[in-house]
This record gives structure tokens, C-alpha cells and sequence, in this order.
């Protein structure tokens, strides 16, 4: 009951204004104090009650038993264990020099802003070691409840090809945000991961070729799917979607700044080993 007292005390303490200038202790380890302005900062705004005596209690319990780490760590560790300057010399050195070299490479913009031509390059270079055999589809879908009265529209656009391309604004604002749908061309998507989406199996063997415009209706429950199978592949490379895509424009900016960096260091070995500013 004491220590039940004690948390709701320290509650009280920290939702009220500070009036006085001291700074109570809320925990001590041996020599280590815990300040209330110390627990204040490490807490969030916007918390019920019961949410901040639970957040305070874990911060106070957390920090009790670090100091006792801490604390036996002191002990039982030699002058020599507890040495750490040069760690952290070696720690400051290499947050330096990496800072500096991000500055180089930022300052560099001829090479750290790369065009969509130049990732679709890249990644096509690509395509010989990392494709993969992973079937992937382009399709047009649209999922919205059987009962609804836009099903006919819906499927009279999406199910007649020119309908399909030259009506794509007016059947998305028909389908507003409330929809769950697909219509761009272009995006490349697993065939396992739209199976997941539809809650159905699709014949990937009907799809490519003549028959890529595979049209499917299916009810799934209480929701009608409407699909257009526009292309099918069965291996995928990296250069065919979105998320390869990126994965190749961070790729190739990392071989970049690995390139700008190196022919930075050369040149500055260089000069000094011009300017005598190196022995070996």
C-alpha cells in the first residue's frame, strides 16, 4: 500500500505545475539519484492517468536496475577494463571521418541525383544475375460489394477494352475512395501477393499471349471481384516493380558514392604525397 502511495504521489507530482524551484529526488542507488525533471523528460504527452503511472513506474524501474549494473560494473571492473579512451577516440574519429565523407558525397550533386532512365538502365543491367523465377502479373481489378449498384457500371467499363482506356478517369471517380481497386497499366505485381488480395486462386497458364486480357468475376463472400489480366511473366527481374525499382536506385547510388568517395581519398593521397606531407 506504501509503494501504491508512494507511485500515485510521484503521478500527482508530475502532472502538476512545477511552483518551487528544487528538483525532488523520485529513486536512488547507491550514489546514483533520479531527479523528477529527469523522469518529466523521458514522458510523453497526451497520456491518461492510469497510462503515466504505468510509463513512470517502467522509466523509475528500468533506470533502478541500470544503476545497479552500473554499480557493480564500477566494482568489480579494473582501472584498466573501465579504460575507454581509445575506444572512444576510435568512435569520434570514424563518426568524423563518415560525416565528412556524407558531406563530399552531398556536395556532389552530379552524381547523388539519379533519373528514372538511368535506374531503368542500371537495373536492366541487372536483369541477367538477379532475375528471379517468381511469377508476376499486370492487372486491372476492381472489389466492392455484390449488392452494389455500381457493379453493372463497373463492369460494362472495365470489362470492354476501349471502355476500359478511354473511361479510366470516369470509372475511378466512380469508384471514389471507399473502393478497393487497381487500374494503373503499368505496376507489376506478384501473382501470389494478388491471390492474397483477391482471396482467390488465378489459372496463371491462361494468362500471356493472346489471352493476356483474361477477364475473371468472382464473388468472394459478400464482395464481387472484377479482373483484367493485361500480362503475366513467370520469372520477375528488378527492373519491374516499384519495390525492385527503388531497391536499384539505392544500389546504384550506393556504387556511386562508393566511387565519388574512392576518387576523393586517391586525390587527396595524392596532393599530400605531392606536397611531401606524407613518410612511409
Amino acid at each position: 500500500m506504501k509503494k501504491t502511495l508512494l507511485w500515485l504521489s510521484f503521478a500527482l507530482l508530475l502532472c502538476s505545475s512545477c511552483r518551487r524551484n528544487e528538483d525532488p529526488v523520485v529513486a536512488q542507488v547507491y550514489q546514483y539519484k533520479l531527479y523528477t525533471s529527469e523522469v518529466q523528460a523521458g514522458m510523453p504527452s497526451g497520456l491518461s492517468q492510469e497510462d503515466s503511472l504505468a510509463l513512470v513506474r517502467d522509466f523509475i524501474d528500468n533506470w533502478v536496475k541500470e544503476k545497479l549494473i552500473l554499480h557493480e560494473a564500477e566494482r568489480h571492473l579494473s582501472p584498466r577494463e573501465k579504460n575507454f579512451d581509445r575506444e572512444m577516440t576510435e568512435y569520434r574519429n570514424s563518426l568524423l571521418t563518415q560525416r565528412y565523407l556524407d558531406k563530399i558525397w552531398m556536395n556532389d550533386t552530379a552524381n547523388n541525383a539519379i533519373t528514372d532512365r538511368e535506374i531503368s538502365n542500371f537495373a536492366h543491367s541487372l536483369d541477367d544475375r538477379y532475375t528471379v523465377e517468381k511469377e508476376i502479373v499486370r492487372v486491372n481489378y476492381v472489389k466492392l460489394p455484390t449488392n452494389s449498384e455500381l457493379l453493372p457500371h463497373v463492369r460494362e467499363i472495365l470489362f470492354d477494352e476501349n471502355k476500359r482506356v478511354e473511361q479510366k478517369d470516369v470509372l475511378i471517380a466512380m469508384l471514389g475512395d471507399s473502393i478497393e481497386y487497381l487500374l494503373d497499366d503499368d505496376e507489376w505485381l506478384y501473382l501470389d501477393d494478388l491471390q492474397n488480395e483477391v482471396s482467390f486462386q488465378i489459372d496463371a497458364q491462361k494468362v500471356g499471349g493472346r489471352n493476356s486480357a483474361l477477364q475473371i468475376e468472382k464473388e468472394v463472400g459478400e464482395n464481387s471481384v472484377l479482373l483484367v489480366m493485361l500480362d503475366y511473366r513467370a520469372q520477375r527481374s528488378v527492373n519491374e516493380t516499384k519495390e525492385e525499382r527503388a531497391a536499384a536506385g539505392m544500389l546504384l547510388l550506393n556504387q556511386r558514392r562508393t566511387q565519388v568517395v574512392n576518387q576523393y581519398i586517391q586525390d587527396l593521397y595524392d596532393r599530400a604525397l605531392k606536397e611531401g606531407k606524407i613518410v612511409q
